[in-house]
């Protein structure tokens, strides 16, 4: 079955102090772009979701965001910056000594200074690359289920418009016959009234007609035409992502629809092919949100 491109999920886990929040959304894109969104102190763990995502969806501009929540808040250790710290002391010892300053230095004024370095614990990447897999995972899997929905829909949707263009490309190839003949009757008539009188061997009026129907056949194209028909349906049914495949299609139906309306010279093959441009038109928008 067609798969949308279209979708939202989220997705969490929790352990070893740790809650990992996912979301993930994706719209309609001709490649696979992926942009993960995830804390700086994190940016680790960013290769784990890109594995993920990428072995699991084939199209579409897909953003993921990360949320890592520190559930047993870790002690983390703060050093004092001493080479900074000495420098600054003499910096100030030289300000008192060259300017009229008489204020004794104090702890309060040591503490404004920025010599104080936080060093963060070393964390779990291993265990917090799991917890990020699972949640990652739990949160495609509902993208994947409402693209699936979503792409039920596009299936029934696109199938009942093949029918309909098939319906129209049958209606088409019983008129083509009639196109020829009525040429061949209104030329007859028209000759009659023209060289009324003069001769015209029944070989020249023939080749005239063959001439005619030789350039207003469409029967290679209404072949095609249907062939592409097949091929649409097939890739349809076929469980692979086919949205690229079913765009090339597209377009060359309508390169053979477009030499049809062309070559036919007759009112109601003219109607049946706008009808037909309209509804692979409609076709076409569908098509561009399918993976």
């Amino acid at each position: 079955m067609l798969k949308s491109m279209t979708g939202f999920g989220r997705g969490e886990a929790v352990g070893q102090g740790w809650h990992v929040k996912v979301e993930m959304k994706s719209v309609n894109h001709r490649y696979l772009d992926l942009t993960a969104r995830i804390g700086r102190d994190y940016t680790q763990l960013e290769e784990t979701i890109r594995r993920i995502v990428q072995k699991r969806l084939a199209r579409g501009r897909v953003e993921v965001s990360v949320f890592v929540e520190e559930l047993e808040p870790m002690e983390r250790t703060v050093k004092v910056n001493m080479p900074l710290l000495r420098g600054y002391l003499q910096a100030l010892e030289q300000v008192q000594s060259e300017l009229p300053v008489k204020q004794d230095l104090t702890i309060d004024h040591v503490l404004t200074l920025p010599v104080f370095e936080q060093e963060d614990p070393a964390v779990d990447w291993e265990n917090l690359a799991l917890l990020t897999e699972e949640a990652v995972t739990a949160a495609i899997g509902e993208l994947e289920q409402m693209r699936a929905l979503e792409g039920a829909q596009l299936h029934e949707d696109l199938a009942a418009k093949l029918d309909y263009v098939s319906q129209l490309v049958d209606t088409i190839e019983e008129a083509a016959p009639h196109v020829v003949e009525a040429y061949r009757a209104r030329l007859r008539e028209r000759l009659k009234e023209l060289l009324d009188g003069t001769s015209l061997t029944e070989e020249r009026f023939l080749a005239e007609v063959a001439i005619f129907a030789d350039k207003s056949g469409i029967d290679e194209e209404i072949v095609r035409f249907h062939s592409h028909l097949k091929q649409f349906a097939r890739a349809m049914d076929s469980g692979e992502p086919v949205g690229r495949k079913l765009d090339f299609l597209l377009q060359e139906m309508n390169r053979e629809i477009n030499t049809i309306g062309a070559k036919a010279n007759s009112i109601d093959i003219a109607n049946a092919v706008v009808e037909i441009k309209s509804v692979l038109e409609k076709i076409r928008e569908q098509v561009q949100n399918i993976e």
